[in-house]
């Protein structure tokens, strides 16, 4: 078996057996890697808090004969991400990050530049930028990095230049003028405001898009459509969708209670 090492995030875990872990990093060398830490479950385990999920750091393994699974030796942790574990907002949120980019890659296959994208967005995010601008700002340019880049500036089927009445067409990869048929379910309502912004912030570099100033409304409505495309290139919800509507269902009512004791 040969020794390997490289930089790597950990993105999954699952037990495996009685005293086991099944694991999954993205990592800079190699791609996404799924790999086996022998006696992870241990309370005396050698690995310790270092297979949490978002941990950064230097992943050593062993490539095994005939197999997919690789043997994970140890993982030294460069930086934890122990905040974003601690803020239900911004876990869900690196949750959503982590999930499209397992999802958005096959396994063995590198992507340095997205491994960087992933490490921007997980350091914003431990950092105080908006989440939902995070995520926004990753999904811009995660479609680019994995050559889905979605038509902004026609309508995807005849051309037209963007007028008033728009759709995303997340089947498509780009809007619709009024007169075109989609491509497939999952059609949005997209403004012309939000076009422009989202034709505004592609262009621009990483900490500017966190930095512009938007209007909370916009953001939504361009996030919304920028995660729509995102799970139709996957080919299904993702599983921390779920958890994302929890909390902002928790915020909303939290927010009616504070505003009525302000009231009183």
């Amino acid at each position: 078996m040969g020794l390997q090492k490289t930089r790597a995030v950990a993105v999954g875990s699952r037990p495996l057996g009685e005293a086991d872990k099944l694991l999954t990093f993205y990592t800079r060398e190699f791609g996404k890697l799924r790999g086996v830490a022998k006696g992870a479950r241990r309370v005396r385990s050698k690995f310790g808090s270092a297979l949490e999920l978002f941990t950064y750091g230097q992943l050593v393994f062993f490539e095994r004969p005939r197999g997919e699974l690789v043997a994970v030796d140890h993982f030294d942790i460069i930086h934890p991400f122990q905040l974003l574990r601690e803020d239900l907002k911004r876990l869900g949120r690196g949750a959503w990050v982590v999930e499209c980019v397992t999802h958005l890659t096959a396994e063995r296959d590198p992507h340095p530049a997205l491994f960087g994208l992933l490490l921007r967005a997980l350091r914003a995010l431990e950092g105080g930028a908006r989440p939902e601008r995070v995520a926004l700002s990753f999904a811009l340019r995660a479609s680019d990095l994995t050559g889905h880049r979605p038509r902004l500036d026609r309508c995807h089927r005849c051309g037209k230049l963007p007028g008033r009445r728009l759709r995303f067409d997340p089947a498509g990869g780009g809007f619709l003028c009024p007169d075109c048929p989609a491509s497939g379910p999952g059609v949005l309502p997209l403004s012309s405001q939000a076009l422009s912004a989202l034709r505004r912030l592609r262009m621009l570099r990483w900490d500017e898009r966190l930095l512009v100033q938007l209007p909370r409304a916009l953001e939504q409505e361009m996030l919304a459509m920028m995660a729509g495309y995102l799970h139709a290139l996957i080919g299904y919800a993702l599983r921390v969708d779920r958890f994302l509507e929890q909390t902002q269902m928790r915020e909303g009512v939290n927010g009616l209670g504070e505003a009525g004791g302000k009231k009183r």
